[in-house]
């Protein structure tokens, strides 16, 4: 069995039986990237001269269209290959504008292949005459796992172009991680029942006091699809008990015994479900008061609560403590956004780290004893754990400072940083740092120059918005 399908030896197929343009989805972003490498290196297989120049005037007009800075996709270090294959790397660890020149010239038909992960299946809306599955797990935050149905469905449905082709044609590669029992099995297991996002979190509920007082929140909390699922996931359990309380009826001794204590965890737990949805909006109302945004005695929101109700962010437990204990004062405004940034990334993400961090590690100290108090105020069951991460604050930092994109990602490929992660990390920051200038009428001052660090930071093209023709 072979380690990994050779990508050269998949194209070699496809192209043969005239089942190209294709999408071979990989697990993990650093294969998509290595199997365009080991493309790049081959001599047989490129494109011939006309064909390289007819894709390059493709690659002009989506630059157009964009009103992309040319040398972000012309200097890119892909950029060459991509031109002499007509073959792209598409995975979140890519720049916005890298992303959006390859779906674009996919959906023109300028590319023979797309290698890209299953992110591509579930966010972009374009067809290929063929789609290769090469493992049947993928990778996440928390290592791999098995492809859930509607992974599965998402990657396997981009197979067939409309009005193109007759029938679309989705292939299996053997590897060591593509077990075809494994995949024989995802695609008959049925879709995954719809599940609500809704969650009552401190930060919510903070946001809603604004118009509505506690009683509105518990009916609001009773009549969600969360509750809704909740009730009838309890329904089904003392439906189960009753045929456990007949077969306790029947038993005697231990065996009786042993039947009763599963009878009575059964209606424990069809009791805390039935009800679980109420007990986190009690526990979100908790935390608020500890924190001092509500009023324990007349249950209203405190002076702090009401400013702090602006910031409409997963972070304004966090931004709040930070800002109400003024670790924002006396900053630059390159300094403040990197502080913002220190709590807006990701932890299991890499950052830029080569060379020293202007801002005091007192800071960063005094700024996980407040995501440390928050925690403690209520444990967030759904979110991911906020933690204080200097290297956040320093790439954001670096990139303020750059004069260029250009001379920004060389930076990063030094280091060892994705141009995606980075994209991702600045977008978080730019709109954490937009909600600080929400409060402008309390904290002007802070407002203003939270502002200017936006504006400082969203520059191309690293821009938060892409205007269309």
């Amino acid at each position: 069995m072979l380690r990994e399908f050779p990508v050269a030896t998949i194209l070699e197929f496809l192209s043969d039986d005239n089942l190209l343009p294709a999408i071979l989805f990989r697990s993990a972003r650093r294969q998509c990237d290595a199997d365009l490498q080991f493309i790049g290196r081959m001599r047989r297989g490129r494109l011939s001269e006309k064909a390289q120049r007819d894709l390059r005037e493709q690659v002009d007009a989506v630059i157009e269209r964009y009103s992309f800075p040319p040398e972000v996709i012309l200097e890119h270090p892909q950029f060459q290959g991509l031109i002499e294959t007509g073959v792209g790397a598409h995975h979140a660890g890519q720049l916005l504008p890298w992303r959006l020149l390859l779906e674009e010239l996919m959906a023109r038909g300028g590319l023979r292949m797309l290698i890209a992960t299953g992110t591509v299946a579930a966010g972009v809306d374009f067809p290929a005459r063929s789609v290769v599955i090469t493992a049947h797990s993928k990778a996440g935050a928390e290592g791999f796992r098995v492809l859930s149905a509607a992974e599965f469905m998402q990657m396997s449905g981009r197979a067939g172009r409309r009005g193109k082709d007759a029938v679309g044609l989705c292939l299996i590669a053997p590897s060591q991680l593509s077990d075809a029992r494994v995949i024989h099995q995802i695609a008959n297991t049925p879709p995954e029942p719809l599940r609500s996002a809704y969650f009552a979190s401190p930060s919510t509920v903070l946001n809603l006091l604004k118009f509505r007082n506690v009683d509105d929140l518990e009916y609001t909390v009773q009549r969600s699809l969360a509750a809704f699922l909740d009730r009838k996931h309890a329904r089904q359990l003392r439906d189960d008990a009753v045929e456990v309380e007949k077969e306790v009826a029947t038993l005697a001794g231990e065996p009786g015994r042993r039947a009763r204590k599963r009878l009575n965890r059964m209606l424990r737990e069809a009791d805390a479900v039935a009800s679980r949805q109420e007990q986190h909006l009690k526990q979100a109302l908790n935390g608020l008061r500890i924190l001092g945004f509500i009023d324990p005695e007349r249950g209203g929101l405190t002076q702090k609560g009401t400013w702090a109700a602006e910031l409409c962010t997963t972070l304004v437990l966090e931004l709040a403590e930070a800002i109400n204990e003024f670790v924002f004062e006396d900053l630059s405004v390159i300094q403040l956004a990197g502080l913002v940034a220190s709590i807006a990334g990701d932890a299991h993400r890499s950052y830029f780290n080569l060379k020293p961090n202007p801002i005091a590690k007192e800071r960063f100290q005094k700024l996980q004893e407040i995501v440390d108090r928050v925690k403690r105020s209520y444990d967030n069951p759904t979110a991911a754990e906020t933690m204080v991460l200097p290297d956040a604050a320093l790439t954001v930092m670096t990139w303020m400072e750059c004069e260029s994109w250009t001379e920004f990602s060389s930076l990063l490929r030094l280091a060892r940083v994705a141009d995606g992660d980075i994209s991702r990390l600045v977008t978080q920051t730019a709109d954490h740092l937009n909600q600080i200038v929400r409060i402008r009428s309390t904290h002007p001052e802070l407002a203003k120059a939270a502002a200017e660090a936006r504006q400082r930071l969203l520059r191309p093209p690293l821009t938060d918005i892409v205007t269309l023709e």
